[in-house]
């Protein structure tokens, strides 16, 4: 496509306003949730054991955004000269709390004894640690922050990953972070310390969010926006990391977002929880590929696909179940198991059960953004129950061994209008189909229920006080 094409293309869309897609319902616990009693578990678990040793099993971890939002209030009570009533209060928890946190160990004597004292110069301290000429924990990626505390020996969010992606997926492990480019060195020598000090086999490996995925900037009138006579781009979202999803090569592929990791101490109920939807995965799988093998062999297969669509409420309609080519276009997808926890008031997306193109219903994980402001919509958002922490196993191979070209099974018309500044002036861009939205809107998903152990995302600083962030 040309630049001009690129540019008509995202105007259009732009003037169409953000699309929204119309809910059908809910997912929920036995309609679009599946949840497994301990028996079950345990039987996902053992199957999943007894494969990994003869699978290519990948870890995929986003991980380019940096720490400036985890220290947003930081930031303001820097940069106003009377920062709000909020801020204070975070302030106050941070400097109260400072002895907690794992990268209190890295600070100054000096630091410390004036935090011990009282002695300390607020201000002063913030910028020690924000600054790029010091921690720069406001600049560098969120990955490279000290998490976790065990001992004297401290741990960042990517040598964790590592850590406990290996106890579940084995010496032939590998790891993917998508990372911004500047930082690869320091991320590099981060990652090898680990394995000195460990000794743990592990292969890892990094890529970049592709900068010709850029979306083109318009200004509040739905012009073009040049900046020195040049064409000014926003990269498109964490959807165009689809294309890095593609590249990995493997059996499974494990996802979850760079602060979304327990301390090990906590980390148990986890590492089953990722093993158990592996399992769950793995046995849909086979059930899948059963079918699609007796179709090639002209097999009957009516039975089993009765079954397979009773059993994971797959909405298949009923004239379809014995139209072959239909039946065979409905399998042959990727596919993906998304742990889900119960909703506790987090922001974000959540699964809900979507019409298609062709009228199927479908389980798919909507942001909020993308729901209508209808009273009748927003009641299904208001009861749904669960809530999605970007706890992801896909499956990218076919039947036959092949592994699926996932630009084929994205929804472009699930993209995303972000309104943001630049230069002090309002701009509006394109954000692709999300990477878990609608670049996978067309796979076969799952939806099983997970703790809510499961999930510790830190969007904050103050996060990392948490229980499930420190020593036991």
């Amino acid at each position: 496509m040309s630049l001009e094409e690129k540019i008509a293309n995202q105007k259009e869309k732009i003037e169409k306003g953000n699309p929204k897609i119309e809910l059908l319902g809910s997912c929920r616990p036995q309609n679009g949730i599946q949840i497994l009693n301990a028996e079950e578990t345990i039987e996902a678990i053992r199957l999943y054991e007894n494969r990994a040793n003869d699978l290519d099993i990948s870890f995929f971890i986003p991980s380019s955004g940096s720490g400036s939002r985890m220290f947003g209030a930081a930031y303001d009570f820097i940069n106003n000269e009377n920062p709000c009533e909020e801020t204070i209060e975070f302030i106050e928890h941070l400097i109260n709390s400072i002895a907690s946190f794992a990268f209190y160990n890295k600070l100054p004597e000096a630091t410390k004894d004036d935090l011990k004292t009282g002695d300390i110069d607020i201000e002063t301290f913030l910028k020690l640690i924000l600054n790029e000429d010091s921690f720069n924990f406001g600049n560098r990626p969120k990955g490279l922050i000290p998490f976790h505390r065990y001992g004297n020996f401290i741990i960042n969010p990517f040598q964790e990953h590592i850590l406990q992606g290996a106890e579940i997926g084995g010496d032939k492990s590998r790891f993917h972070f998508t990372i911004n480019a500047r930082f690869t060195e320091q991320i590099k020598h981060s990652i090898k310390i680990l394995r000195e000090i460990t000794g743990i086999n592990f292969y890892f490996d990094f890529s970049v969010q592709d900068e010709t995925t850029n979306s083109i900037a318009f200004d509040e009138n739905g012009d073009v926006l040049f900046d020195e006579g040049e064409l000014v781009r926003r990269p498109a979202g964490h959807g165009t990391l689809i294309q890095n999803l593609d590249a990995i090569d493997a059996d499974l592929i494990l996802i979850r977002n760079i602060d979304n990791v327990q301390h090990h101490d906590h980390a148990q109920k986890s590492a089953d929880s990722r093993k158990m939807l592996a399992g769950a995965l793995l046995e849909f799988q086979e059930k899948v590929f059963d079918i699609l093998n007796k179709i090639d062999n002209n097999i009957d297969f009516k039975d089993q696909i009765t079954t397979l669509n009773d059993t994971y409420d797959l909405k298949i309609k009923l004239d379809d179940l014995t139209d072959i080519a239909k039946i065979k276009s409905i399998l042959n997808r990727p596919s993906r198991i998304c742990g889900m926890v119960r909703n506790e008031g987090q922001p974000g997306g959540g699964p809900f059960w979507v019409k298609d193109e062709n009228g199927y219903e479908t389980r798919q994980i909507i942001e909020k953004s993308q729901i209508s402001a209808k009273s009748s919509q927003l009641t299904m958002l208001i009861k749904s129950t669960h809530f999605n922490p970007v706890e992801i196993i896909c499956a990218p191979r076919d039947y036959k061994g092949d592994k699926f070209d996932f630009e084929e099974f994205r929804d472009d018309s699930q993209y995303f209008i972000v309104n943001k500044t630049y230069k002090g002036k309002s701009v509006q861009f394109i954000e692709q189909p999300g990477l878990w939205n609608g670049g996978m809107a067309k796979w076969n998903t799952l939806f099983y229920e997970i703790g809510n152990d499961c999930f510790s995302p830190v969007k904050t600083v103050l996060d990392l006080l948490k229980p499930l962030h420190r020593e036991a």
